[in-house]
């Protein structure tokens, strides 16, 4: 089940997937029509000329080819925005968004449908009753095309711009954070507080963790009677020499075993949004990075990505009371390290904290964010943010000209900070070093 909705999502990922599996039932849809040939009698029908149904079907078939072309144009030159103005990271959320890939659907398989229709009807599979039945399918074809066509209308107007990009990315990180917050070790038992020794697992291939079946290794490790302990959350960077889990006893495992156990742990090239959810919000930093950097110089957007940085941590803070937490600790057999959540601040605060940190109003708005959130969180990430507020007025005092900005800002991160005010560096410990 996990590898069948792993794929899902990856399919509905991909721009040619919806266009394919639309363009299938369009096939399926002009042909079907014949049937009636069979259940239907002619004289129940009124009888179309052919002339009339080649003529509609063409004028479908030739606008639609036009239209199809121009709307992919229109997509790519979307997609080349994104990754310049916000960062290619974005690209492919903005790739899967619904509106775009059903328009693009819609017209492709309207096309397909109008040139399956016309070489049917050149060779006389229709009869009276399947002309009629095509034809009342063309009708229903075309006003679903109307509605297409109005609806992307409403899309061209916003895809690809930067507004939009950050909100789709917002989404998403909101969407993971969530995610984790209903369920953070993905159904294991807590990590051992004490450093497991045991048996290391380590794995052939170089990449990204992206996503772990943990339904799979709770059974391998079920088989091998024998806890297996996950070091390395989705998201880590891995490679043959580093450990991704430990075992509490060596594993009695077959070569062919030992294959699907490696299988679980599923590993690409680049980070996704699934189970990783600091790749949200660096996806979102980046955004404000991008912004800061002496080619663009664009301050609005910054203060913006870190309002919404605010928002996705603080509105994350606790799940739902509506939603429904899978059950913890249902694999038995399997422990997982935590995320450290003061990672959240750091991967995200700090780089935009050192882009901006000769920017007065970067440094106020950075100010203002830390201190909604380490009000409206609790536990480590409310410590992390009043360590960053401090943190960055140190970056900030040092980089500021004008005295008065520096008095303004030291004013702000006192109030941020509160008793972390009084720590002027942070303990070797605590800097980041998993981004």
């Amino acid at each position: 089940m996990f590898r069948l909705t792993l794929l899902w999502h990856r399919l509905r990922a991909q721009m040619w997937w919806r266009p394919t599996l639309w363009s299938v039932f369009a096939v399926f849809a002009a042909l079907i029509a014949a049937v009636a040939n069979y259940y239907v009698p002619d004289s129940a029908v009124p009888d179309i000329e052919r002339s009339t149904l080649q003529g509609l079907l063409t004028i479908i078939a030739s606008s639609m080819l036009a239209v199809s072309t121009f709307s992919l144009s229109i997509l790519v030159g979307a997609f080349t925005s994104a990754s310049t103005s916000a960062t290619p990271r974005a690209t492919r959320l903005v790739m899967a968004d619904d509106r775009a890939q059903s328009a693009i659907a819609s017209f492709i398989a309207a096309f397909i449908y109008a040139i399956i229709a016309l070489c049917a009807l050149g060779v006389g599979y229709y009869g009276p009753a399947g002309r009629f039945v095509l034809l009342a399918g063309t009708i229903c074809v075309l006003i679903y095309i109307i509605v297409s066509l109005l609806r992307w209308i409403q899309t061209l107007s916003s895809i690809g711009r930067l507004s939009t990009t950050i909100a789709t990315v917002e989404s998403a990180a909101t969407t993971s954070l969530r995610a984790h917050r209903r369920d953070p070790l993905l159904g294991a038992l807590p990590a051992p507080a004490q450093p497991v020794h045991g048996v290391p697992l380590h794995l052939s291939q170089t990449g990204y963790l992206q996503h772990l079946d943990m339904g799979r290794l709770n059974e391998a490790a079920k088989k091998a009677k024998a806890t297996l302990h996950i070091v390395m959350r989705p998201g880590a960077m891995l490679h043959p020499a580093r450990v991704v889990a430990v075992w509490s006893r060596p594993p009695a495992l077959s070569v062919e075993e030992q294959r699907k156990l490696e299988a679980a742990f599923v590993v690409g090239p680049e980070r996704s949004f699934e189970q990783d959810p600091r790749f949200g919000v660096i996806v979102m930093a980046e955004i404000g990075q991008r912004a800061l950097s002496a080619a663009t110089n664009d301050a609005g957007t910054a203060i913006i990505v870190i309002g919404a940085l605010a928002r996705i941590l603080i509105d994350t803070a606790a799940a739902p009371d509506g939603d429904a937490s899978p059950q913890p600790g249902r694999f038995t057999h399997l422990t997982l390290a935590e995320l450290d959540e003061a990672d959240l601040i750091r991967d995200t605060f700090d780089p935009l904290s050192r882009d901006g940190a000769s920017l007065i109003e970067i440094g106020v708005r950075l100010q203002k964010a830390l201190g909604a959130i380490s009000l409206g969180t609790k536990g480590a990430l409310a410590d992390a943010a009043r360590r960053q507020a401090w943190r960055s007025y140190e970056r900030a005092r040092m980089a500021l000209t004008f005295e008065e900005d520096r008095l303004v800002l030291e004013a702000l991160a006192r109030e941020a900070a509160g008793d972390a005010a009084s720590t002027s560096t942070t303990p070797a410990g605590q800097l980041n070093t998993q981004r």
